[in-house]
Parts: C-alpha cells; structure tokens; sequence
C-alpha cells in the first residue's frame, strides 16, 4: 500500500511529466515513434536472423559464392496502369514497398542476383514497345544492382505467356530475350552448374506432346525448346552438382504438406487462362530423371513451400552409396511482391562453395521475410488516425463545454461583478478599509477607482448594485492612493501590482420578468492564473465592442475559451460580510494548444462559423501532431531513392 509521502511523490512526478508533455505531445511522440517503427525499424528487426549460410558448409579453399533469390517481383509502371484515385495510390505504396525490400535485400551484399520469373506485372498489360521500355525502366530503378553483381533472370509466365496466340508470344519472348537474356540457360558456379528453365515453353510443348499421345523417350524435340535444352545437359551432373531453377513448381501431391514455414494452405493442381499452377507428373518425372538436380528452386505460387521429391526407382542410383541419392528437396519461394494471398514477402539466401569430393554437401539456403508494410497503412496508420481525431474532438468539445461563465451579457440576463483576483499577503493595502464591491449596497459605476471616460458629460445621481455596468469600463487599478473626495483611491498600475478579474453571475429571466431578476447566488468559476497571466481584463477584453466577431461568435455572444482553463478551478463566495476565494489546484497542465502555439479562441456551436471555427482548431492540432511524423515517414523514402 502506498504511503501518503510516495503518492505525493507520484503526483509530483506525473505533474512533472505532462507539464512538459502535454496530450498533444505525447501523440506527436507516439506517432513520430510509430512511422520510425514501421518504415525502418521493423525490417531490420525481421531480417535479425537473416544471414548467409555459410556456417552450414564445411571448410572450403575459395570464398563461397552468395546467390541471392528473388522470386516474382512483378513491376508495373504506374504511368501504364491507367488507375486514378485509390488504385494509383495502392499502386505508389506496392512500388514504395518494393523498393523498401530491395533496399533491404540489397544490403546483404550478394555475388549473384536470380529472379526466378515474373519480372514484370504481365504481358497483357504491355501494349506497345513504349510502354514495355517504360516499365523495364522502372524495373531497373527499383532493382538497382551494385557494381559488380550478376544478374540471371528465369522467364515466367507474366514475361512471356502461357498458351497464348502464337503472334502475342512471339512478340513477348522476342522483348525478354532482347533485355533479360535467353529463356533456358546454363551457368557454372563454385563447380555448380545452375540450369534455369523456361518453364512456360516446357509446358506448352507438353501439350503438343500429350495431344498425341507420345511419351518424352520418343517425342522430337521442338527447335530451340525447352525439351532440347534439357536433352543437351543429360550428361551434366556427371561433371558438377546441378541446382534446378524453375518459375513453375514441380509436382506432388496435392495433399503434400509444405513445412512450417508456409502461411496457409499447400500447392494444388490447377490450371486457367495463362497460368498452370504445377507441371505435369511425366514432365516432372522427365525433368529429374535426365537432369538428376541436388536442389530445386520454383516460384509463382507466392507462398513458401519446402518439399522433398522422391524420384521413380528408374532414377538409377544406388541407395547403397548414399542414404539421400533418392530424395530431391524443393524450395518454393516467397513472392518478393507484396501480395493479398500473404502476409509477409521474402527472398532467399544461396550459399555455394566448391565441392570437397563426391557426396560432400557444398550448398546451403536459409529464407527471410518482410514483415508486412502494406497493412500498416490499413491496419496501423489509418485506425489509428480515425482514433486521434476522435480524441482531438473530444478534447475540444470537452474545452469549449466545461468553461468558466462569459464575461459579457447573455441572453437571460448576466450580472457583472469584480472580485480581487490575487492578493498578495504583504500588500499594505490589506489593512485598510475595503473599498466598496459589487456586493455592497453603495457600490456604482462611479465608484472612485473605477474609471470611466464619459463619466463627466453624463453624470448619474445615484446607482444602485442592479445597475449595469458601462460598456467603456475598464480594469480597476489597485494602487493606494487619496482620491479627489479622501476616499481611498484607485489609480492603474504596473503589470506586477495585483488586478481585479471579473467573475459572472446568473440572474433568472423569464418572459414574464419586468425589470432586472433578482441576484441567483450560484457558483462562480474563473480562471485563476498566476501572475495575471493571460488576463482579459487586464488587457481590456472585457469590452464587448473589442472582441472579434470569431470571439463573439455568430449572434454576438462570446464562449471565452483561455488556455489552459482547467489548470486552476475554484469558485469565490461571501461568507461574513467578506470575499472568500476556494481554489480546487491544478488538475490538468496547462492548455496543449497555447503550448502548441494555437490560437484559443471562442467556439460558438449554435452557427456554421463556430462549427468551421472548431472544425480549423482540430485541424491545426492535427497539423501540429501530424507533420513531424510526416517529415519523418518523408526521410525514410527519400532514403530509399
């Protein structure tokens, strides 16, 4: 149980906290934090664990080679996606968002960069050669290699179609050949022969082949086929370990299950206009029985799957020399894309090193993924925009509600009385007689000390406490003086000599009341600021004719909103013939919007003026907390230009 000294202690210590840091800096905070979070600290802290494999290989004499993996990248320009509105914008945060993976991505510093298909969003999309060049450019900005990386690119079926009209695909191959390099390729690495397949053609030709019933041990090969491609490296594995690259998967069964690692689902059989979700059972079989791959790497179904193949019995090894000779691993990339059927995109990590001898394990991979940016702006950036509007609202309709009374007349009736504001206990003044107050019955207008231009020309010869006071009054000057009569008087004073404020009271009106309402002894609330501070009749606001018509809003009235109104509430009474003030301390800091530099205004609800003026007032306090997390997110994608 806390002791009454340590809640002192934590009272002071809160008071101390939001006298510094008020609401609205404690959202500017909250928001600069959260953009800083999730624009750059969150991927750093996702790829932690991301790291080359090289640990997992034995001792090799040459440095291993690092192959990085992207998979489906799927760039479109923006220029060429004729979308206006939310589609153009959802299309900017996709483009932000793949440069925020590749900045990422890149920063692993890699020896070899693979796309394994779907470089481009779709050939449907690429009319004319212009647009083509358009969206190859941005590809290259978006994927910016480092001087002396190489780059190999596997075609997919975006690049250059499935099962298109022969013109359409002449057309697409003609353009990927051209800026990518050819369909089906070989490269030697680390004494690893990569083959990269043009997975598109091989399952074009398997429906030549099947619609005539021809086994691959009898079919022709097409010139310049896949099928060819493949014949020619059947002897390649006797040389160099083989890794297999492929943008279509393998195939398994459909209740095959991909690992942990996948987010939902599996891989299933399918096929629709342009796309075939696995190859066909003959084609896998003819591809592992002639290549005879260590390791298979596929893409285009966005989600990671981690699969073991088990060739047929004609694969022709000895399981006797090695207990793994019969298993064939496959990896199914991560969509490097942001995609709505995963969460979270990746890439992977390929380390080669040069064999030690037959059987020796020279290869090692390790995925890494994205955390998923997209949705921060639907699931973070958006809601929690919504809920600090919400609060902005709140807080001003509660501040404009919960006010002291006006300082001028209503309709209804207002009775204006005075009442010392701070009385400073070593004030000499204090001993004499007290000067004549609104509560008194000899009290006017013309009461000395209180000082009125056009007294003279017009003087009254007698008042009593219900008359009202003049419109040119002004502060009341507490200086000790002799005035004209020998009363004590009242001459104006220095800023640091205490003032009177003005307190309201509310008198009772009805249709039915003629002349002035008795006096209703309600409670009084003012605001009791140190040191006059922001004082309005110390100043002279108390004119009616002096306030703007924003402060007296729309029918002449005015709500007086000071900052930092809640800070000191308390109300004063008359008990025994004397003034007594009852003061509730401080419950909240002082205004956030006077912090903030805002104007505190008056908020008139019952008009349009007062509604747009209240409307401004919550969006400049979303202005203030909005634009240091706006320059914030604005850094972070300036750095990744």
């Amino acid at each position: 149980m806390l002791t009454a000294s340590r809640r002192s202690l934590l009272r002071r210590t809160r008071d101390l906290l939001f006298a510094r840091w008020g609401l609205l800096d404690w959202l500017r905070l909250l928001w600069c934090s959260l953009v800083c979070w999730h624009e750059f600290a969150s991927f750093h802290y996702a790829l932690t664990s991301c790291t080359w494999p090289d640990g997992a290989l034995p001792a090799s004499p040459d440095k291993p080679a690092h192959v990085l993996l992207v998979a489906d990248p799927q760039v479109r320009d923006l220029s060429t996606s004729r979308r206006i509105g939310f589609s153009a914008l959802r299309r900017y945060v996709l483009d932000l968002t793949l440069k925020r993976h590749w900045h990422f991505a890149s920063r692993t510093h890699p020896d070899v960069v693979i796309f394994l298909g779907d470089i481009l969003a779709s050939w449907r999309l690429t009319r004319t050669d212009e647009e083509y060049e358009r969206n190859l450019r941005k590809f290259r900005d978006i994927f910016h290699l480092d001087p002396g990386v190489t780059s190999y690119y596997v075609p997919g079926n975006n690049d250059v179609g499935l099962n298109i009209e022969p013109s359409a695909a002449r057309e697409a191959r003609n353009r990927f050949t051209t800026h990518f390099g050819p369909l089906n390729q070989r490269v030697v690495l680390r004494n690893h022969t990569l083959v990269m397949l043009d997975a598109a053609g091989l399952v074009e030709e398997d429906y030549l082949r099947a619609a005539k019933y021809i086994d691959y041990e009898h079919w022709k090969p097409l010139p310049h086929g896949t099928v060819e491609f493949v014949h020619s490296l059947q002897n390649e594995f006797q040389a160099h370990p083989m890794v297999l690259f492929t943008h279509i998967p393998l195939h398994r069964p459909d209740t095959a299950s991909c690992g942990p690692l996948r987010e939902k689902g599996t891989i299933h059989r399918g096929v629709g206009p342009g796309y075939q979700n696995t190859l066909g059972k003959k084609t896998t079989t003819f591809l592992l029985q002639t290549l005879r791959p260590n390791m298979v790497y596929s893409a285009d179904d966005k989600d990671y799957c981690d699969y073991v193949h088990i060739p047929p019995k004609s694969y022709g090894v000895d399981a006797s020399t090695d207990a793994n000779a019969h298993t064939v691993r496959e990896v199914t990339l991560k969509a490097f894309s942001p995609s709505s059927d995963i969460r979270h995109p990746g890439f992977q990590l390929l380390t080669l090193a040069s064999p030690a001898g037959a059987g020796t394990r020279a290869l090692a991979d390790t995925p890494c993924f994205f955390p998923d940016y997209p949705s921060v702006y639907s699931w973070r950036y958006i809601p929690l925009f919504f809920l600090t509007m919400v609060v902005l609202v709140i807080l001003r309709l509660r501040k404009s509600r919960v006010l002291p009374l006006p300082l001028h007349a209503r309709r209804g009736g207002f009775r204006k009385t005075f009442s010392i504001h701070t009385l400073p206990p070593d004030a000499p003044w204090l001993l004499g007689p007290h000067p004549p107050t609104p509560f008194s019955p000899d009290w006017c207008p013309r009461t000395p000390g209180f000082i009125s231009p056009h007294a003279s020309r017009s003087p009254r010869p007698s008042c009593s406490p219900t008359d009202e006071l003049p419109r040119s009054l002004r502060t009341p000057v507490p200086v000790l003086g002799e005035g004209k009569g020998g009363d004590a008087d009242y001459i104006r004073s220095t800023p640091s000599t205490p003032t009177f404020r003005a307190t309201t009271h509310v008198r009772e009106a009805s249709d039915n009341m003629l002349g002035p309402a008795p006096f209703s002894p309600r409670l009084v609330v003012f605001d009791a600021r140190e040191d006059g501070e922001h004082d309005e009749f110390a100043h002279g606001r108390h004119d009616p004719r002096r306030l703007s018509r924003a402060e007296r809003g729309a029918d002449g009235d005015a709500d007086v909103d000071p900052a930092g109104m809640l800070s000191n509430l308390g109300f004063t009474f008359t008990l025994g013939g004397q003034r007594r003030r009852v003061s509730f301390g401080s419950l909240l800091p002082r205004s956030w919007a006077t912090r903030a530099g805002l104007p505190d205004a008056p908020v008139g609800f019952g008009k349009a003026g007062g509604k747009r003026a209240f409307a401004l007032r919550v969006f400049m306090d979303l202005v203030y907390i909005a634009w240091p997390a706006v320059l914030v997110w604005v850094l972070c994608a300036w750095r990744l230009k």
